[in-house]
């Protein structure tokens, strides 16, 4: 066997270790200076081989993807042509391969006793010892056959297209949450909880993970898109990790970076991204919740000594539910800015909390949240600021300044743009938090369905050769719909991140609008598809072991946090009203042609029996359809929101008392919105797909969730004309048959996300 010329045999006697170290450890500071101490002491490598391993011994300097592969190659080459028993271990395959690769007898180097032993200690500083990570290794350079044989599909292939563009990325956090260091467990003491998150989130930012979102001039990768992708990948883990690495990265790096300038950047940006320099994000008070505009903490200009003095009015005017309060240095505070007598709204501000020793600055006063429902590796608290005094450099001034002369200054004068202005540059918080729903939607249909694949009960015919429970029609209708909507979010919520990442100005408010309600309505499906699985797993889903337990408790907050959902689909319908209002100013007498053009063709499709009374299968599953029926949804209920809107304001009723009174009204119009660009998305994501069979399959899963939601909006549809009764019942008999063709597909599509299986970790979703 000849051995890439490249490598030298000390370097291909180690390689095996450094490909599996890579794959599936995550290193300590104090195991890296182990294992250079190790490499330095191993007399058969050369200087040349040193400098080289060391290299990649650096978390934040990992082994290139065509590095790591040239690695991938050789070991498949040299796994095929090794026998059994010098596949015993890391150690003997290393060996195996540095003699293969020399043409003379390796008499004294390769084969002696004190060599073998001295790559031993370093498998063992390197921590990849024993049967785990060696079967890790032979997996992965063998290609174990598919496990699912009959699929239409290749479920790997399917894996591949769902990461995207961020496979890379995702992969890497695949590989790091195997390691037991990440290991979720359950720990009741929230101090010990919180300790072990916090251990966790350095060990990220160790890795270089911290850095994806910030600008490469100042230690980051300038990639927002992949800051995304690792929050959705964390979420199938611990989502105690994940929301701390999102405040830490994205809340409180996010305000640093976005609305801060260079001196800020320059400043903190290194040492937040490695955590060095913890913070947390000061937005939300106990009194105010979601109306942000309404904050009552005071930040007031000094202009005697250059300073700002931060102030909370009253006890209950606290920073709320503030997530890494008691592990941060420094809070980003956002109160409302006082420049002499004028209010300028609220701004944020960077203010210290604690010292180097952890020690309170004087004025500032924390207190604990307590154990809550979930995420208690998570130190939630409230914040006091009693007249605490900042630098006027610690105004993070992007989009409002103080000048030297001590008067304040903005490129957006309207105080209402640059306060939305201000908060769309965090909308990223919003879109990953929907990503980090569907990833605990998507771990919790993985546990259902692997559990409903092999538990069988009842059989009336013969009560010795019982069913399992998924070829039963209603457990198919239970978790095959909210798999289909999973893989619908999946796919807009990408999107949507995709979109976010590439936004020029005038995009931002159109992306906030779709944000908060794809927020909204992933987080609210997550809630729901975590509680039909547990129900679907009977008793064993009510063990903590099975891990519905910590996927609810965790979840469950998504759906007020970064913004309440209801609150939220307010925003989207006002989004929606305020685009079709525009389309009216921009387009005058046309735009009045078009709406009644919209009115006469919606009264006629309302009676038109073609549409209401069409049962056949083929019409009930063509796309056409689908998108007729969730756009004629939509349009009808933006035009009836509008006009009822109209009706109130000609009344010289108020705006505020005007939407008060269509709330509800606007909330369904908001799901229609919603609903209708998830649809959109989902196609657009399948046309863009080249292989005929994992297009098969996604359109089959796309008609699902078209249908689901038809069926369930029906009785809307009933009483809007657009269907009669024998066309909804139809609908409903198409759903359980679409349930009942894709059966034989369940374990490809469950396996497509690709969560590892140590991350799965329940008992009954074992393979």
């Amino acid at each position: 066997m000849t051995m890439n010329p490249s490598f030298s045999p000390g370097v291909l006697s180690v390689l095996p270790l450094f490909y599996v170290g890579w794959s599936d450890s995550v290193l300590s500071p104090s195991e890296i200076q182990l294992i250079h101490e190790k490499l330095k002491s191993l007399e058969f490598l050369s200087d040349e081989d040193k400098a080289y391993l060391i290299k990649y011994t650096d978390p934040k300097n990992p082994p290139s993807k065509e590095v790591f592969q040239s690695w991938i190659r050789m070991l498949r080459k040299a796994s095929k042509e090794l026998n059994q028993k010098e596949k015993s271990s890391l150690t003997k395959i290393g060996l195996t391969m540095a003699k293969s690769s020399i043409s003379h007898k390796p008499e004294s180097l390769f084969e002696s006793p004190k060599t073998q032993a001295a790559i031993e200690e370093l498998e063992n500083a390197l921590g990849v010892e024993g049967v785990g990570s060696l079967q890790l290794l032979l997996n992965a350079v063998e290609d174990p056959e598919n496990e699912s044989p009959n699929l239409s599909f290749d479920s790997n292939q399917l894996c591949d297209f769902l990461d995207g563009d961020q496979k890379e990325i995702r992969d890497r956090i695949r590989q790091l949450l195997r390691d037991p260091f990440f290991k979720y467990e359950y720990i009741a003491d929230k101090e010990k909880y919180r300790e072990k998150t916090l251990h966790q989130l350095k060990a990220l930012a160790e890795q270089g993970l911290g850095a994806y979102a910030f600008p490469t001039e100042f230690g980051g990768k300038n990639d927002v898109r992949g800051s995304i992708a690792v929050f959705e990948g964390l979420a199938y883990n611990d989502n105690s990790l994940t929301i701390k690495y999102g405040v830490q990265m994205g809340l409180f790096g996010g305000a640093v970076n976005a609305l801060g300038t260079q001196k800020h950047q320059e400043k903190y940006v290194d040492d937040l991204a490695h955590a060095r320099l913890l913070g947390c994000f000061a937005m939300t008070e106990t009194n105010h919740g979601s109306n942000v505009k309404g904050l009552q903490t005071t930040a007031t200009y000094n202009p005697a000594d250059k300073t700002i003095t931060i102030n909370t009015p009253t006890e209950n005017d606290s920073k709320e539910y503030i997530g890494n309060a008691l592990h941060s240095e420094m809070a980003a505070v956002f109160a409302q800015l006082y420049v002499g007598e004028d209010c300028h709204g609220v701004h944020c501000i960077l203010v210290r909390l604690r010292d180097k020793k952890g020690q309170l600055q004087d004025g500032i006063r924390v207190k604990d949240n307590g154990y809550k429902m979930g995420l208690n590796g998570v130190d939630n608290g409230k914040i006091w600021f009693d007249n605490v005094v900042v630098p006027v450099g610690n105004l993070l001034n992007r989009y409002g300044n103080i000048t030297e002369q001590g008067t304040y200054e903005s490129p957006i004068p309207n105080p209402n743009k640059r306060f939305f202005t201000m908060l769309g540059a965090l909308v990223a918080g919003r879109v990953s938090v929907g990503l980090a729903g569907v990833s605990c939607a998507k771990t919790a249909l993985t546990i259902a369905i692997r559990y409903a694949l092999k538990r069988k009960q009842f059989n009336g015919n013969n009560p010795q050769d019982e069913v399992l429970i998924m070829d039963y029609p209603t457990h198919q209708k239970r978790l095959m719909p909210l798999l289909a909507k999973t893989y619908a979010y999946h796919f807009a919520l990408n999107a949507l991140a995709d979109r976010y990442a590439n936004a020029q100005e005038e995009d931002i408010r159109k992306i906030e609008t779709d944000a908060a309600g794809l927020k909204a309505m992933a987080s609210w499906h997550c809630t729901k598809t975590i509680q039909e699985c547990r129900e679907a797993c009977g008793g064993k889903g009510y063990l903590a072991e099975n891990r519905f337990t910590n996927l609810k408790g965790d979840s469950d907050i998504f759906t007020t946090f970064e913004g309440d959902n209801t609150v939220l689909l307010q925003l989207v319908a006002k989004g929606a009203l305020t685009e079709f209002r525009q389309s009216f100013h921009n387009d005058g007498a046309l735009a009045v042609l078009r709406f009644l053009g919209e009115r006469v063709s919606n009264t006629i499709a309302e009676f038109n029996p073609v549409t209401t009374r069409n049962t056949s299968y083929d019409h009930l599953t063509d796309r056409d359809f689908h998108r007729e029926a969730f756009r004629y949804r939509y349009r009808k209920l933006l035009l009836s929101v509008s006009s009822r809107m109209n009706d109130y304001l000609k009344k010289k009723i108020s705006p505020f008392d005007a939407f008060s009174k269509c709330q509800e009204h606007m909330l369904e119009l908001a799901k229609a919105y919603t609903d209708r660009y998830v649809l959109f998305e989902f196609r657009t994501a399948i046309e863009k797909c080249e292989d005929p069979s994992l297009k098969a399959i996604l359109n089959k899963v796309c008609d699902l969730f078209a249908l689901s939601v038809i069926e369930e909006e029906k009785g809307w549809f009933l009483e809007n004309d657009f269907m009669e009764g024998s066309k909804t019942k139809a609908i409903r008999r198409v759903v359980s048959k679409i349930c009942k063709e894709l059966r034989p597909e369940l374990r490809g599509l469950i396996d497509a996300f690709g969560i590892p299986e140590e991350v799965i970790g329940a008992p009954i979703a074992m393979r």
